[in-house]
């Protein structure tokens, strides 16, 4: 039994046995002591939607998750921020006096996707512990791009390059990936491009499943935000998040336009899947001089994507 789940402990502090405690009075501290545990682990999780219900990752300081506050379906924060930051006159999180603004919430509902972004940023992700990713990072890599933008880029994990910069796609595969975008006839502050997990993994391995877990529900929050009309998923781990699929081919993937759903907040996106431009030069390495077979794929998959935009 892990002594740091708090579920765990107020099971294991009711049911013991009179064996085990000899001393009413000690069984009853140990009780009082399990429960409050419990209490604690629930005010920590109270109404969060873009934070897992999973408990935080040992060694991760519990008093931080006050700091990430979570937001509604609509990208209104749900509750009233717990911390106060210095801001700018013109952003969203201002408050003029220790205490936040009763309002805080209602305003919101009336902010830009800009505005939405900055508060997930500063508020909800923050300087985020949760999984064991934080231990290993350089920085964190949340999203880069126009908010409005009608089309959403979306891959897998940081690498080397976006670890030390903190921008998603900034290497070689940032440079392909560029180079498709201008193809398109768009520039990359035209179009926004985040990735499934916002830290890299080691080695710049898959990530796993706990990583995705707990990260995943940052990008469905930016998704909510900027609303793109299309998304388009770099990489089969980002194809099967999207789509809600698991263990799909890329193959079986790329084969039609799938469908990114949130009834909740009234969201259907058509979903494009199409290789990772680090795939996709690794591929070039093996092809023929001037095939170039996987890259015409991928540019193909694009302006399907594109054909789907209608503003």
């Amino acid at each position: 039994m892990a002594a740091s789940d708090p579920r765990r402990a107020l099971v294991a502090g009711i049911c013991m046995s009179e064996q085990d405690v000899t001393d009413p009075r000690e069984e009853a501290r140990r009780i009082a002591g399990a429960f409050a545990a419990h209490l604690r682990h629930l005010q920590e999780f109270r109404g969060v939607r873009y934070v897992s219900a999973a408990p935080m990752p040992p060694g991760s300081p519990s008093a931080a998750a006050a700091e990430y506050e979570p937001l509604d379906q609509s990208g209104a924060p749900l509750d009233e921020p717990s911390v106060q930051r210095e801001q700018t006159a013109s952003s969203p999180l201002e408050a003029s006096s220790p205490a936040p603004a009763p309002d805080v919430r209602s305003q919101a509902k009336s902010w830009s996707a800009a505005q939405k972004l900055e508060y997930l940023r500063a508020k909800n992700l923050g300087d985020c512990q949760r999984c064991p990713l934080a231990a290993t990072r350089t920085k964190i890599v949340f999203g880069v791009g126009d908010a409005d933008a009608p089309l959403m880029f979306v891959g897998e994990a940081p690498g080397h390059d976006e670890d030390l910069r903190g921008e998603p796609f900034v290497g070689r595969a940032g440079q392909r990936l560029n180079q498709w975008i201008e193809a398109l006839g768009l520039t990359r502050s035209a179009v926004y491009i985040a990735n499934v997990v916002k830290c890299r993994p080691p080695l710049n391995r898959d990530p796993e499943p706990l990583e995705v877990e707990r990260c995943s529900p940052f990008l469905r929050a930016q998704i909510r935000a900027i609303r793109p009309q299309v998304l388009v998923a770099l990489g089969r781990h980002a194809g099967m998040l999207l789509i809600g699929a698991e263990r799909r081919s890329m193959g079986s993937m790329r084969q039609q336009v799938w469908t990114y759903e949130e009834p909740q907040a009234g969201l259907r996106v058509p979903v494009v899947v199409t290789y990772h431009p680090s795939y996709v030069l690794r591929q070039e390495r093996d092809e023929a001089e001037g095939e170039g077979t996987t890259n015409a794929t991928v540019l193909a998959d694009l302006r399907r994507a594109l054909a789907l935009v209608t503003r």
